[in-house]
């Protein structure tokens, strides 16, 4: 008799992936009608919403393709998948290696201040986390 093996996927991550592929989208289009000149209803001047455009990158068109294969890649590992392991990698190392960059720039500012800086950080944390995470445990995406 042979057992079934019951696969154990991280629903944390997966939603997490989830969310964040929403907000490249989300920030994506920010970034596209900005540039385009179309209002939104708040003001795109304001330092704070600025800051918040850049979290997930310089470029509309960029978020937003990222953001479909996060989303992508969080729906596929609810079945664990393995395309959805390899999506998954790529995504949290792009999204790392931006917030990375955006925190090297505290560098001799008082960064804490700021609440969007918060976003960042976690950002890159769960960025940094899911990645290593997805590394240690690729065998359950086999």
């Amino acid at each position: 008799m042979s057992e079934t093996k019951k696969k154990d996927s991280n629903e944390l991550l997966n939603i997490l992936m989830i969310i964040i592929g929403g907000l490249f989208i989300l920030m994506g289009i920010l970034n596209i009608l900005a540039w385009a000149g179309i209002g939104v209803g708040f003001d795109l001047s304001n330092p704070a919403i600025q800051a918040a455009l850049t979290i997930l990158g310089p470029s509309g068109l960029l978020s937003i393709v990222l953001g479909f294969w996060c989303l992508v890649s969080g729906i596929g590992m609810f079945r664990e998948e393995e395309y959805a392991m390899g999506m998954g990698l790529v995504v949290l190392s792009a999204m790392a290696v931006q917030t990375l960059s955006i925190m090297l720039s505290w560098i001799g500012i008082e960064w804490w201040t700021n609440w969007i800086n918060y976003i960042i950080l976690i950002a890159f944390i769960i960025g940094v986390a899911g990645f290593f995470w997805l590394i240690f445990t690729y065998k359950r995406y086999n």
